[in-house]
Formats: C-alpha cells, sequence, structure tokens
C-alpha cells in the first residue's frame, strides 16, 4: 500500500508529480497534477479513492492497465473519463451491446469516476440490445416457469429488471427529499413538516412489503395508494396491532399526497431506473367517508366551538396565563402556531391607525392593534384589541420583559412555549396548559365539554361568518383571499381592515359574558384551588347567611377546617 502523504511538494519546475501505486512490473507511476497546489491537493485525492477502488476489484496491490489510464487522466484534472471502445470487444457476437455492458460493468467498479462512452451512438445502440435481451430472456424463464407449473398463468414477470427495492427507495426518499427540504435554514433542523413525512415514510415501510422495483408497476401503485385511501385502521400503541378505528380523512389525505411526491421523486431518480407506469395519473385516488361521518354530514353544524358561557367559565376558572392566551386567542382567531411565535413588536397599544381613512374607519389614540404575519403563508393580518385583551396583554408584555424575552409565552426561565427547533410537537404546551384548564372547570361540572385548543382559534371566525359574511371570517383568520369568486382581486384592491376593525368592536359585545367572568383584577394571581370553584363559591354564599360551619361542611362535603381556612380568607 502506497503511503497516504497528504503535503505535496513541487519539484524544480514548480510541478507537483507524486508516486502512487505499483505498476504490473514493479515500477512506480508518477502523476502530473500541474503546478497549482491547491488544484493538485484535489486530484491527489481523487487519485487515493480510485486506486482503493482498483485494489479492490484487482485483489492486489498493482495498477490494473485500464484503471492506470483513468488515473493519468484524473491527474489531468478531467471531471469525465472516456471509456474506450476496445478492440476485443469486435470478437463478440454483438459488440455494441459488449460494449454497453461492459461500461456499466467498469462504472460499478469505480464509482468515483464520471464514465461516458466515447461513442453515444454505438452506446446508444448497445443498451437497445440489451433491454432487449432481457426482456427475452424474462420471457422465455416465464414461459418454463408456467410449463413447470411453478407459476400461475396469470403471473407476469417484469419486463424489465431494475436495481432496488422499494424499502430501499423509501429509504432514499428520505434522505434526498425530506432531510434536505424540511429544515430550518440557521440551525438544519427538521421542522415539524419534515416529522411528520419521516413517519408516513416509517408507515409506508410498515405497511407494505419490500417489493423489487421491476415489480413496482401500474398495480402495484394502485393498490398502495387505495390501501391509504380507503383508510385502514390506525396502530394500538399498546398491542402494536392494527385494531384501532379508520384513519382520519386528512390523515389519509397526507398519506396519499405523499406517496405520489414518492412516486415523482422515484420517477425523476438518476440513482433507480423506475419510471411512472403507463396510467399511473388515472388511478383511483378518492377518500371516502365512514357510515358514521356521512351521517354528521346532515347536520347544519359541522364546526364544534365552545358556547359563550362555556368561555365564560373557562376565564372565571384561568389563571392569567391562561386568560391572556383564551382572550388573545379569541380576539386574535389565533391558535398555538400564531400565539408561541407572538413578540411585542407585533403589538401596538393606543396607537391611532395610521391608515384609518383609506381604510374607511374610525380609529383614536385609545385604540390598540396586533399585526402579524401568519407562518405558514405569510400573510398579513391585523386584529383591533379589545379593552380586555389589552390589559392582559400589557401585563403579558411586562411578564416577558422581566424574563428578557421578545416572546410572550415564554417559561419563567424564557423557553418558548412553541419551539419548533426542539421539539416533534411544538404545540404540547399550549395543548397540555389548555386541558388542565378544562380538568379544573370539570371538577365543578363533570358535564362540561373537552374540544382542542385550536376551537378557540375558530370561535370569531364562527362568529364573523354567522352574524356577518365569509369574507370577514376568512380576514381574521388571514387567509390569502377573502373573496373566493375574484382569486385576483387582491392584486387590485386593499383587503376590507376598516370593516373588519368596526366589526371587531361589535363582537366585543357578543362575548360580554366570558368579560365578564374576570375576576376584579383579571392580572391578578388567583387563589390555589383545592376545591372546586363551585364549592368555593357555595361556601362563601353560606358563610355570608350566617350558616355554622359544621353544616357548610356537611353540605359541600369539606372538612371544617377548610370552611374556616375559606372564612379567614374572606375576612382578610
Amino acid at each position: 500500500m502506497p503511503i497516504r502523504k497528504r503535503i505535496l511538494k513541487p519539484d524544480s519546475q514548480g510541478r507537483y508529480r507524486p508516486y502512487l501505486g505499483y505498476r504490473i512490473d514493479g515500477k512506480q507511476p508518477r502523476f502530473n497534477l500541474g503546478t497549482d497546489k491547491a488544484q493538485a491537493h484535489r486530484r491527489m485525492n481523487r487519485l487515493f479513492e480510485l486506486w482503493d477502488e482498483n485494489v479492490a476489484v484487482n485483489g492486489e496491490d498493482v495498477w490494473s492497465p485500464l484503471a492506470l489510464d483513468f488515473a493519468q487522466d484524473v491527474a489531468k484534472g478531467k471531471r469525465q473519463i472516456e471509456y474506450p471502445f476496445q478492440s476485443h470487444f469486435l470478437e463478440a457476437d454483438d459488440p455494441a451491446a459488449e460494449y454497453a455492458q461492459m461500461l456499466e460493468v467498469e462504472r460499478q467498479r469505480f464509482p468515483s469516476l464520471d464514465l461516458v462512452p466515447t461513442n453515444l451512438q454505438i452506446y446508444a445502440t448497445g443498451c437497445e440490445s440489451n433491454e432487449q435481451l432481457v426482456a427475452d430472456e424474462v420471457r422465455q424463464l416465464q414461459d418454463r416457469l408456467k410449463e413447470l407449473g411453478a407459476l400461475p398463468p396469470i403471473v407476469k414477470l417484469p419486463q424489465k429488471l431494475i436495481a432496488g427495492t422499494l424499502h430501499e427507495a423509501l429509504d432514499r426518499y428520505a434522505e434526498d427529499d425530506v432531510k434536505s427540504r424540511n429544515i430550518w435554514p440557521e440551525s438544519k433542523r427538521l421542522k415539524q413538516s419534515g416529522h411528520r413525512r419521516l413517519e408516513m415514510i416509517d408507515r409506508f415501510k410498515e405497511r407494505h412489503d419490500d417489493l423489487p422495483l421491476s415489480l413496482l408497476g401500474r398495480d402495484a401503485c394502485k393498490d398502495m395508494l387505495r390501501f391509504w385511501c380507503q383508510r385502514p385502521p390506525v396502530k394500538n400503541r399498546k398491542s402494536g396491532k392494527f385494531d384501532g378505528p379508520p384513519i382520519a380523512v386528512s390523515t389519509a389525505r397526507h398519506h396519499r399526497k405523499e406517496l405520489d411526491r414518492f412516486f415523482k421523486w422515484l420517477d425523476s431518480s438518476d440513482e433507480f431506473a423506475w419510471k411512472l407506469p403507463r396510467g399511473f395519473t388515472t388511478l383511483d385516488r378518492a377518500i371516502s367517508p365512514t357510515e358514521e361521518e356521512f351521517a354528521q354530514r346532515l347536520s347544519v353544524v359541522q364546526k364544534d366551538v365552545y358556547s359563550v358561557q362555556e368561555l365564560a367559565e373557562l376565564n372565571r376558572n384561568a389563571t392569567v396565563l391562561e386568560r391572556l392566551f383564551l382572550f388573545i386567542g379569541l380576539n386574535c382567531g389565533m391558535g398555538a402556531a400564531e400565539l408561541g411565535r407572538l413578540k411585542s413588536q407585533d403589538i401596538l397599544l393606543f396607537h391611532k391607525h395610521e391608515f384609518q381613512d383609506r381604510l374607511g374607519f374610525e380609529s383614536t389614540s385609545r385604540d390598540s392593534f396586533i399585526r402579524y404575519l401568519r407562518p405558514k403563508t405569510s400573510v398579513f393580518g391585523e386584529w383591533l384589541l379589545w379593552p380586555e385583551t389589552v390589559q392582559l396583554v400589557q401585563w403579558g408584555l411586562e411578564r416577558s420583559r422581566q424574563i428578557g424575552s421578545e416572546l410572550i409565552f415564554v417559561s419563567e426561565k424564557g423557553t418558548p412555549w412553541y419551539n419548533v427547533q426542539h421539539n416533534k410537537n411544538p404545540q404540547a404546551k399550549f395543548t397540555n396548559t389548555f386541558n388542565r384548564l378544562i380538568k379544573r372547570v370539570q371538577k365543578s361540572d363533570p358535564e362540561f365539554r373537552r374540544l382542542a385548543f385550536g376551537t378557540l382559534r375558530d370561535t370569531l371566525p364562527n362568529i364573523l361568518r354567522i352574524r356577518h359574511s365569509s369574507e370577514m371570517a376568512s380576514l381574521c383568520l388571514a387567509h390569502g383571499s377573502t373573496y373566493r369568486g375574484d382569486k385576483l382581486i387582491d392584486c387590485y384592491t386593499n383587503k376590507p381592515f376598516g370593516r373588519f376593525h368596526d366589526l371587531m368592536r361589535s363582537a366585543r359585545n357578543h362575548l360580554e359574558p366570558v368579560f365578564q367572568a374576570s375576576p376584579e383584577d383579571p392580572t391578578a394571581a388567583p387563589i390555589q384551588q383545592y376545591i372546586p370553584l363551585n364549592v368555593r363559591r357555595k361556601i362563601q354564599e353560606m358563610l355570608d347567611s350566617k350558616t355554622p360551619a359544621s353544616k357548610i361542611a356537611t353540605e359541600c362535603g369539606v372538612s371544617a377546617a377548610t370552611v374556616y381556612r375559606e372564612k379567614e380568607r374572606i375576612s382578610q
């Protein structure tokens, strides 16, 4: 083995001419790498890589004549190495086919080289001959297997042999497409969408056999697509069995789209010779609802949101920080992704709108706004804040300032509540906090509904759509186009934010019971509740009516000590 001396020294003429390896006659070949040092180092590295491949092929530490010719071309700096048509190819029955076959063999032997044919016409003719030869051999094999009874008459072998399997292609797709596209530029960490795509790829490998790509034809593609469109059962996390309910329609849609994306990537990949089968685009991709889901569509109410009374109960039991995301979520139609990215510079307190005349509404210095770009689409949104929201936002800004963070929703240590770069489920903090609030309410009212955190985002748009128009609901959600009848209208006109802000003032009156449920000071730390809120209120009422502590304890199901503790708190 040659010593890998990476430090190159020029000769008297300034040329870098190192020795590397041995010829069959025992002499060491010398390579002229030029006079540029950096260029010489790059060429030397390529020579070392080629030498390793040559030794692996030969089984001994000597250059083969062909590899030595390749090495001389590498030393000259050639990026593409021409593979010559050799005289012994003429002895074959089909010289062109022999040339094409040997070129592929040498490409596999020396993967570090970009080997190209010297004569494209001969190479193309040879490739066609080889494809026809493979097809003929496969058909003959199919006929022999059928004669022996080893192959049912309806089974067809592939007309073209393709290297690789389905699972190998999926793994390469994950590396080449998902992990290179779905990342944050500044940290190179995988986005949440990237994690979801990798999970889908794992499910494809779990649910589909590792077919050779030669067998991945139109029927196999159809079976894979239909499997997900027919909504297979969810995997039971405890038992590991696939015995759960059917996957959601949205889940089926995401898996179908990911499969389509994979097939198109596979078709365009240079690493695999697979091509989209004829008729692929006409495959059925319809996703059908279950009978129960179809029956639910017969209802005039398609979206579950909390009523005003339920929102008031949530507010009554909320901590200050919970009340903050409750009010902003209601006021601005924001979910976890928007709330978690909200910064102090997005908030304009006591700001007279500079474009009130152009937008056609009245604004004073008592108004406050949130201006924000929706994270996923970068669509601009602006919301007039209600007075109750402003009071809590001021508290939230002061809290963030003391913590030393620009974000509104952070932990006491400054950790963002919505951390897209470090968590597969960045909205978990919001979801868990909201669920704890619901559990607190359910202590007083066990029948209180448990809806998803995202329903807060849907509440105001739902009110605006029912009471005013879909255009105003779309503006509240910061969707791209507020008018479906003309997708280009935003290119020529301003969005009606003035009318939207006027409607926001009236929407606040609709939610008056929610704000009335706040304590006298909405920003004061609440009393730690060891007993349900409705029990606490009942104790207070009975204490006001001078009921003996023992009787209160019996009727409320608490100890006498709890009654006395509550009495002392009230007196203070």
